[in-house]
């Protein structure tokens, strides 16, 4: 026959086992890039677009600033060469140089000040990369405690099924079907034990004949409000 005592063993092996398996679920959805983790990265990312985008419009203004003075360098060539005698002409050539040197002004200030933000979006960049690879390493590490954890709750819940396995082999079948029956609605918890006369599954006083039943150990006995089967230390 199975006693209380049997399956209260059987039950501190599942509980342990159902803590094991829920400990593994909990590092299974760890593992894992963070959401910290990708915010970080992703914010690199478009720190790393703002540079790029700023170095392509300063590719852009150094080719305008370098095509405004080549023409400026042309004309001025023209003007002063002695080729142009023509004073229309000297004066229209004179009026084009002032033209692209205002030009070529305005277009060396906007490059000028683009280098400014070019410079400041480099130095966010380099914060956000210097950010990023500090919560990359402390995820990796906590990566590597958790694979390291996982590693040992899969050995523990081998461990304990093995245990729970030989455990059950021994218990007879009606004696489990009730265990587990109760288990479920009882949130994992089949078998109470009585302290003082009272029932510590859901804590009320036992009547006397339930008590004596219980402690004769004849048979399994259930509590009369949780049905939880009793064990008399």
């Amino acid at each position: 026959m199975t006693t209380a005592a049997e399956l209260y063993s059987l039950q501190e092996i599942d509980l342990a086992l159902d803590k094991a398996m829920a400990r593994l679920a909990e590092i299974e959805c760890e593992l894992g890039e963070s959401e910290e983790l990708i915010a970080a990265r992703q914010f690199v990312s478009e720190k790393e677009d703002a540079a790029a985008q700023i170095r392509s419009r300063q590719t852009d203004l150094e080719w305008a600033v370098e095509e405004v003075r080549g023409k400026a360098s042309a004309v001025e060539a023209k003007l002063y060469g002695g080729s142009v005698r023509n004073p229309k002409e000297l004066s229209d050539l004179d009026a084009d140089l002032r033209s692209l040197k205002t030009q070529l002004l305005k277009r060396e200030d906007a490059l000028l000040t683009l280098l400014v933000e070019l410079e400041d979006a480099e130095s966010d960049l380099q914060i956000a990369q210097a950010a990023f690879a500090e919560i990359e390493e402390q995820w990796r590490g906590a990566q590597d405690e958790l694979h390291r954890e996982k590693g040992e709750t899969e050995s523990d819940i081998e461990r304990l099924q093995s245990s729970r396995d030989a455990e059950s082999a021994s218990l007879d079948r009606a004696a489990l079907s009730l265990y587990q029956a109760l288990r479920q609605r009882r949130a994992g918890l089949a078998i109470a034990r009585v302290e003082r006369g009272m029932c510590q599954g859901c804590r009320i006083t036992l009547p006397v004949s339930v008590l004596q039943k219980a402690r004769s150990g004849m048979s399994l006995v259930q509590c009369v409000s949780c049905e939880r089967m009793l064990l008399v230390s």
